[in-house]
């Protein structure tokens, strides 16, 4: 288990802040997983994932990285201590 968890921004790289891994709610610090596929909560989990790095990337319309005047969505990308992608989360912004 990762004893930090940073947060960054997608599109410069730049490390945003780091929090102490038991100051995040568990299900933002955790991917619970029973035969592979996710589930709800830690009562039903046969793995439990940490969580310790999570990327903001802000796209465009087509996808491409984008500043916050012509993003159109976030994509939240969350990593496990070996640097795999875990969960991908789309934020739509409204314009």
């Amino acid at each position: 288990m990762p004893s930090m968890i940073e947060f960054v921004d997608g599109n410069t790289g730049t490390v945003l802040r780091r929090i102490p891994f038991d100051e995040v709610p568990p299900a933002n610090r955790e991917i619970y997983l029973r035969d592979g596929m996710p589930v709800a909560n830690p009562q039903e989990a046969d793995e439990i994932i940490a969580i310790a790095r999570v990327v903001r990337l802000l796209v465009d319309a087509s996808g491409a990285p984008s500043g916050p005047e012509l993003a159109t969505r976030a994509l939240i990308q969350e990593f496990d201590a070996q640097g795999v992608m875990r969960r991908e989360t789309v934020q739509v912004h409204a314009r």
